[in-house]
């Protein structure tokens, strides 16, 4: 897995084809909704289901393991770990049912698992604890999993980024070795608009864990964030701006691509070439 040696500030603006058209071809309204872009063999992964990873008094939580297609399980491959940040009821109050079961998820993970890697997906009812419980049980089972605990990596996005960046970032993190934000929302006990975001988070069911302060952020964990300019959230903008500024302050490694066309969502509600390149990105990024 690639280590950024320097801060890097990469700003990519697409650009569209001669004819100025700007249309995205919007996959919204289909049943299923699948991540636009396609790797040979995604149909033919290996997937574990159902694994017990933190087991309480009243309840079992689970994860789900997806294999490269034909894996022998003789050897420890590297693992990208989807961060939730909603609840169980905000996960199905939002799509109607866990996010790990839902289409968007799934065939992301399919894509990362036929492209060489682990991909992880699991169940919360609680994402900060839950997050913290699942790690602890990736790395005591590594070797059952055939997991290489030296190399996992984060994908979240939207409303889950919270909980993913206040885990990574904090010098206590020892797990992630790199992580991927799509049209994230970036909290800071400074920004402006954190009461605006509070009463998002109350009204659909995702936590908001403040950062740690800037200065004790962790500054060997490279991050890839992918930003949507037609992004509807409310000043998401700032919230970026914000944040990318105090991540150059001290010096995280931060790539950044700028993608002016984008909606939230892009990667599922939308299909057309840029975004394929995007997502080819995310994945050598993630090698």
């Amino acid at each position: 897995m690639k280590t950024f040696c320097l801060t890097t500030m990469i700003a990519l603006t697409l650009l569209f084809c001669s004819n100025g058209m700007q249309a995205q071809n919007t996959k919204s309204k289909l049943k299923e909704t699948v991540v636009a872009y396609e790797v040979a063999g995604m149909n033919d992964v290996i997937i574990k289901k159902d694994i017990p990873y933190l087991k309480t008094s009243d309840s079992t939580l689970k994860m789900d393991v997806y294999y490269p297609p034909k894996f022998d399980f003789k050897s420890k491959i590297p693992a990208i770990v989807f961060i939730y940040g909603y609840t169980n009821n905000g996960q199905i109050k939002s799509v109607g049912k866990q996010l790990r079961k839902w289409s968007a998820y799934t065939s992301w993970c399919q894509v990362i698992a036929a492209s060489g890697m682990a991909a992880i997906a699991y169940e919360t009812v609680n994402p900060e604890n839950n997050l913290t419980s699942l790690m602890n049980h990736i790395n005591t089972n590594a070797d059952k999993l055939n997991i290489d605990a030296n190399k996992i990596g984060a994908y979240t996005c939207s409303a889950n980024s919270p909980t993913a960046l206040a885990n990574i970032l904090n010098n206590s993190n020892t797990y992630f070795k790199c992580a991927v934000v799509y049209y994230g929302i970036f909290l800071n006990t400074d920004f402006k608009y954190l009461s605006l975001i509070d009463t998002l988070s109350q009204n659909m069911g995702f936590v908001t864990p403040r950062l740690p302060e800037p200065t004790s952020w962790k500054k060997d964990v490279p991050i890839l964030i992918v930003h949507a300019g037609k992004d509807y959230v409310p000043h998401s903008d700032e919230s970026l701006t914000g944040f990318i500024d105090k991540a150059i302050n001290q010096k995280v490694p931060i790539t950044l691509i700028h993608y002016a066309a984008g909606i939230h969502g892009f990667d599922v509600y939308a299909d057309n070439e840029d975004i394929r390149e995007i997502i080819k990105t995310t994945l050598e990024f993630w090698k």
